[in-house]
């Protein structure tokens, strides 16, 4: 964080002092009240929690910004009190203060699905040229927007933020604290349904990508073959719109796209000149993410040729439809991150894709985001029907949250004696055993959640010897 007085930053957000004097330098900035804190940190108060001052009395500088006073108690002399009529404006003033300090691109990605990957591609791409300021894997919830924020100080060159949607709003506030000039959206499937309530709701929520992008000189980088973008986005008032796809009304267009050995090679063409292309990792997915990539990073000004050649050695995103090898030999997809209709779905189509000549076996799970609803019902018996449709040989169902995949399958035809339904490792790893040899090959799309529990931990390391993750 870039370091600053408390005089000066009381000059942005107000506010009278209340308790204790003095004019520190302040090197940190939280947004809610710890017992563990560093020296020379500022405290918007904003959990209004009671704050006990002797949990700090070890510390040094401490500054409370808040609107009771009355809350914090036990002060010593290393403390100074702030007082101020509007918390939440004083807060957001400090936002727009800070960021505003710092003339940088910075990107902002968000979708259903990619997010993290994309990311991870730009951020690779960039840091042979530049100091770059990222989210860290995937954690990427409103919680830790301020860290990232002011983690951008004088040395940073770009920026480059996953900015999710949890429910309405959530982006609209992401894209208030980064303001990212250039923006990208991947795609729009169903997810997030425990607070978006229905599906359109949650589609509406990711069109908040907009919400203060400079209509000059703002860039937006949209695939142009998802429906639901077309469907509730209105880009009509933004200049800088920038298309990636397969179709011809891209200005970032991959062609040929084909399945090779360790990822997927495809051409890249923008304004008629041709590149040969290869992004490690499996699937047509990760082609839209190579160009939401790429054309981002052009807008950097990195050299698409340069941005190839550097995705062409990318290190994949751990638990992101990683190929190992497996127990006696088999293939293992783990791709047990996290769980969507739209990723699972992506996962069962690279599964179809590589198991031409290998008997399938899908390993279907909760998904926790999507709540309990009858829309979510819905969601889960059409992953059945997508299993089914895909022609996997075998379907395990885990968990009884997720037993409307098998029902979905069911009633698509899929053979009932190919459908399990398991509530634990063991019971996943007995229907798995037969199967186990270089002629299966085995998608885990059970989220990362489950995973971490000590039956399923055990199925991992016996599915993955020598735990090779």
């Amino acid at each position: 964080m870039k370091h600053f007085t408390l005089n000066e930053i009381l000059k942005q957000t107000g506010g009278d002092l209340c308790y204790g004097s003095g004019n520190p330098v302040i090197k940190h900035a939280i947004n809610y009240a710890k017992k563990d804190i560093e020296d020379h940190t500022l405290i918007f108060h904003l959990d209004r929690e009671p704050i006990r001052g002797k949990y700090w009395k070890e510390n040094h500088s401490i500054v409370v910004i808040t609107d009771h006073p009355e809350l914090c108690t036990n002060l010593e002399g290393n403390i100074i009190l702030v007082k101020t009529a509007q918390l939440e404006e004083a807060y957001w003033k400090f936002i727009e203060y800070y960021r505003g300090l710092f003339d940088l691109p910075v990107i902002g990605v968000t979708g259903t699905c990619g997010k993290t990957t994309t990311k991870e591609m730009i951020r690779q791409i960039l840091i042979e040229d530049y100091k770059v300021k990222a989210t860290w894997m995937s954690m990427n919830s409103m919680s830790v927007n301020l860290r990232y924020l002011t983690g951008i100080d004088d040395t940073t060159e770009v920026a480059v933020f996953e900015m999710p949607v949890a429910y309405p709003g959530y982006l609209k506030v992401a894209c208030r604290y980064f303001q990212p000039q250039i923006r990208i959206l991947l795609n729009i499937g169903v997810h997030h349904l425990a607070d978006c309530e229905t599906p359109e709701e949650y589609m509406k929520a990711k069109a908040e990508i907009v919400e203060g992008l400079d209509p000059n000189s703002g860039i937006l980088i949209l695939n142009a073959d998802d429906e639901n973008i077309k469907r509730v986005l209105d880009v009509s008032h933004l200049q800088g719109v920038v298309y990636i796809g397969k179709g011809d009304d891209s200005q970032f267009q991959a062609k040929d796209i084909k399945y090779a050995k360790g990822g997927m090679a495809f051409t890249l063409k923008y304004q008629n000149k041709e590149y040969d292309a290869f992004i490690p990792g499996y699937g047509e997915h990760n082609v839209y993410n190579a160009l939401a990539a790429i054309a981002a990073v052009f807008y950097v000004g990195v050299d698409i040729s340069v941005a190839i050649q550097r995705l062409s050695l990318f290190e994949q995103v751990e638990e992101h439809l990683e190929f190992k090898r497996g127990l006696n030999e088999c293939t293992v997809i783990n791709d047990t991150w996290n769980s969507s209709p739209l990723s699972m779905a992506t996962a069962l189509g690279v599964l179809s894709d590589m198991s031409k000549e290998k008997q399938s076996i899908a390993l279907l799970g909760y998904m926790p985001q999507l709540g309990e609803g009858p829309y979510a019902i819905k969601q889960y018996e059409d992953m059945g029907k997508k299993a089914a449709e895909s022609k996997i040989d075998i379907l395990v169902v885990v968990g009884d949250e997720a037993k409307a995949i098998g029902t979905g399958a069911l009633k698509c035809g899929m053979d009932p004696n190919k459908v399990y339904f398991c509530k634990t490792g063991d019971e996943v790893y007995n229907v798995l055993a037969p199967y186990l040899n270089e002629n299966t090959i085995i998608l885990l799309k059970v989220t990362h959640r489950v995973m971490t529990k000590p039956t399923f931990k055990e199925l991992r390391n016996k599915l993955i010897p020598d735990n090779e993750e």
